[in-house]
């Protein structure tokens, strides 16, 4: 997908002219009704190229393969995990997806206990819950709008229950989100984080007196290098948990649903045999990767030929390995028997920690929707809107249903 320059472009001198790509990466992938099938253009280029315009506006490298993607992300010599919030000002970094090895997997060990399956398990009848009050408020109107009503609410109302924050802090937290994630303005996203911050500081001063949940518990009890977390350390880590666990499952709940709005053949073998919604899980993650991690050049370096810079920007977009022809027969087909593995949820040190948690939720939302609904459909006209940016995500998903029938079946 290299292209002829057709703009002044500040190309640094080091990268060849052949994989200058002289394009907007967010628009690139907006070019389609599929962003997935946008982005999935890269593949008929070349591996590695420099966008102009590919990290909120500043010049990337693209990696466009799925063998490159995983190798970077193991490769945290070459292509560092160290960045801070948007408020750069505050000095906090994003504890520990924002650290490299070794650094990185002291606070690793502090979390991963709390996001082992085990624990995960443990979380279910909560997960359930709260999936059911939400379903139960939509049920009965034989409608909803998805993504309002539903996919945005569930993992912010997990992340409150799972900290011990007051749920009617809801609405504010989706709010802060969306401007956090989502705004093109530097400013709004640097405002968005600053409130956060505060926030978390407040409530972390209230768990030092009062300790409401074990992950706050272990968080407060945590040393490293036998010493206590740092203050600014412990904020990065409850902000993360914040980002983290948030925009991932509700953009990924609006591309499984737009999908299985479309499959009703599918749709009833799900729920015909809910031991398969695994399987589904599986493949709706390797079809609809959400994310595009970023990493920085560690230092000055060849990478399959391709010279790179230290500092410069990599993006390692997972909706582009997971459509990879060379890894997945046919990649733009769903396929719940299909048995290759993805990174959709990284590999390596910065595989995502809430990985078990995610995919349960999302096993959990689509077992309780079909359990209940049937004919689950996007209505005549409905139509749907989405973003792109660093996470792909759909804004409005209009969705309707028919009820049992009297004797209870579907």
């Amino acid at each position: 997908m290299a292209t002829e320059i057709t703009t002044t472009l500040n190309i640094p001198d080091h990268v060849p002219p052949e994989l200058v790509w002289d394009h907007d990466f967010d628009s690139f992938c907006r070019e389609l009704d599929d962003p997935f099938l946008a982005a999935s253009r890269m593949l008929d280029g070349p591996p590695i190229v420099w966008g102009r315009s590919v990290f909120f506006g500043r010049p990337a490298w693209i990696l466009a393969r799925h063998a490159l993607i995983e190798e970077a992300f193991f490769r945290t010599e070459v292509f560092s995990s160290e960045r801070i919030t948007p408020d750069e000002r505050s000095g906090m970094r994003m504890i520990p997806v924002g650290l490299d090895p070794p650094e990185h997997g002291k606070y690793r060990r502090i979390l991963q206990p709390y996001f082992s399956p085990k624990s995960m398990r443990s979380m279910e009848g909560m997960v359930i819950e709260t999936c059911d009050s939400l379903i139960a408020a939509i049920a009965d109107k034989g409608h909803c709008e998805f993504i309002h009503d539903f996919a945005a609410r569930l993992p912010n109302m997990v992340f409150l229950s799972m900290m011990g924050m007051p749920l009617d802090m809801l609405d504010q937290f989706i709010e802060w989100e969306q401007l956090l994630i989502r705004a093109k303005d530097d400013e709004v996203r640097t405002g968005a984080a600053r409130s956060i911050m505060m926030y978390l500081n407040g409530f972390i001063a209230e768990q030092r007196k009062e300790t409401t949940t074990e992950l706050m518990r272990i968080l407060l009890a945590a040393e490293v290098d036998g010493k206590p977390m740092a203050d600014i350390d412990l904020l990065g880590t409850c902000f993360l948990l914040y980002v983290g666990g948030l925009d991932t499952v509700y953009s990924s709940l609006g591309w499984i649903f737009r999908y299985l709005a479309q499959d009703q053949d599918l749709q009833q073998r799900l729920r015909d045999n809910p031991k398969d919604i695994a399987a589904a899980v599986e493949e709706f993650e390797r079809a609809y990767p959400v994310a595009r991690p970023t990493r920085t050049v560690a230092q000055d370096c060849t990478f399959h030929g391709v010279p790179m810079r230290k500092g410069e920007f990599v993006i390692l977009p997972t909706y582009i390995a997971g459509r990879d022809p060379a890894v997945y027969a046919d990649p733009h087909r769903v396929d719940i028997d299909r048995k290759a593995r993805n990174i959709t949820f990284a590999t390596g040190p910065h595989t995502c920690l809430g990985v078990f948690l995610a995919k349960r939720e999302i096993n959990i939302v689509i077992e309780a929707f079909l359990s209940r609904f049937r004919n689950i459909r996007v209505p005549d006209g409905g139509g749907y809107d989405y973003h792109v940016g660093g996470v792909f995500g759909v804004d409005r998903l209009p969705l309707e249903w028919d009820m049992p029938n009297d004797k209870g079946g579907l």
